[in-house]
C-alpha cells in the first residue's frame, strides 16, 4: 500500500454529494506563511466554486486578526471572492473568531440573526474532522455539511498538521469546549 492510497482513503473523509443549503461558512486560517496564504485561497476557492454552483445564497467568511493586525482573515478571504465577481451583498465577515470554537460561535449567532437552518462549512482536509465536532456541538440545531477544499501540503508535511488535529480532538473531548477561548 503506497502513501498515496493511505493519504486519500484514510486522512480524507468521503466525498458526497452537496446540497443546496441557506450558507457556506469558509473557515479562515494562520496567513503568516506562504503555504497558510495558499491553503486559505483554496478554501476560498472552493467556497466561491460552490456559490457559483447555487449551493448557497450567502456566503460567511470567518476569520479575525490572530496573525495580522492590518487585515482580518475574513476580510482577506473576501477580497479574494470579489476577484471572482462574488456581489459583495452576498458576503457576510465575521472577524470577531480567533480558533475554530469561536467560528462557530460567532457564525452560530449570524445564522439565528439571519434564520439560516443550514450550512455548508468549509475547510482542509486535516481540519474537518475538529471542526465538524465542534460546530455540531456548538450549533447542534442547523443541518451542517462538510467538505474539504483542496490543500498544497505534500503527505510528509501535512503529518504534522494531522497530530495536531489529533490531540486537539482529544483534549476536546476530555476537557470540553470552552466558550471563553474564542
Amino acid at each position: 500500500m503506497n502513501n498515496s492510497y493511505y493519504y486519500k482513503n484514510y486522512l480524507y473523509s468521503k466525498k458526497k454529494l452537496i446540497l443546496v443549503v441557506d450558507v457556506i461558512i469558509c473557515l479562515g486560517d494562520f496567513f503568516n506563511e506562504l503555504k497558510k496564504v495558499k491553503n486559505m485561497e483554496l478554501r476560498t476557492k472552493k467556497s466561491v466554486k460552490l456559490y457559483k454552483q447555487h449551493k448557497a445564497k450567502k456566503i460567511i467568511f470567518t476569520g479575525g486578526f490572530r496573525t495580522r493586525k492590518d487585515i482580518s482573515e475574513a476580510e482577506y478571504m473576501e477580497n479574494i471572492a470579489i476577484k471572482f465577481n462574488i456581489p459583495r451583498k452576498d458576503i457576510i465577515l465575521e472577524e470577531r473568531a480567533n480558533t475554530t470554537i469561536g467560528n462557530a460561535y460567532y457564525c452560530n449567532k449570524i445564522m439565528k440573526k439571519k434564520n439560516f437552518k443550514s450550512a455548508i462549512i468549509i475547510t482542509s482536509p486535516h481540519h474537518i474532522k475538529r471542526a465538524k465536532y465542534i460546530f455540531e456541538k456548538i450549533i447542534p440545531s442547523k443541518k451542517l455539511e462538510f467538505v474539504e477544499c483542496k490543500h498544497n501540503l505534500r503527505f510528509f508535511e501535512a503529518i504534522p498538521c494531522h497530530i495536531t488535529e489529533i490531540k486537539d480532538i482529544l483534549k476536546l473531548k476530555i476537557l470540553g469546549i470552552n466558550l471563553t477561548k474564542k
